[in-house]
């Protein structure tokens, strides 16, 4: 996929994600809603189920490997680190920072 293509994607999930949160405190149903901001109630629908699907917080914080690192230091536990591309990694204590930064950059996180 392309890096156009991408941010294509986000910009549309970010779109859907905003409507959905403002249609819910609304007290709107989906059909006036969608009537009143131009938008096709069977794609509220399909954006709506997606995102339960997904089971994912509407937002994310980015955080660099030092903020990591200090984490890390501070809690001497173990960190789940999970990325919405479907990787999930295991950060134990001692993790070298150097090499954490490496895997962030090979998949293009930082």
């Amino acid at each position: 996929m392309s890096d156009r293509s991408k941010e294509a994607n986000r910009k549309r999930s970010q779109f859907w994600k905003h409507h959905i949160e403002e249609w819910s405190k609304s007290g709107l149903s989906q059909n006036a809603y969608c009537r009143e901001n131009g938008l096709k109630p069977n794609q509220l629908t399909y954006w709506k189920n997606k995102f339960k699907r997904q089971n994912l917080p509407a937002e994310f914080a980015q955080v660099s490997p030092v903020q990591i690192a200090e984490l890390l230091n501070s809690r001497k536990e173990r960190l789940l680190l999970n990325i919405d591309s479907g990787y999930q990694i295991e950060i134990p204590d001692g993790f070298s920072q150097i090499t954490l930064a490496q895997v962030l950059q090979v998949l293009r996180i930082e």
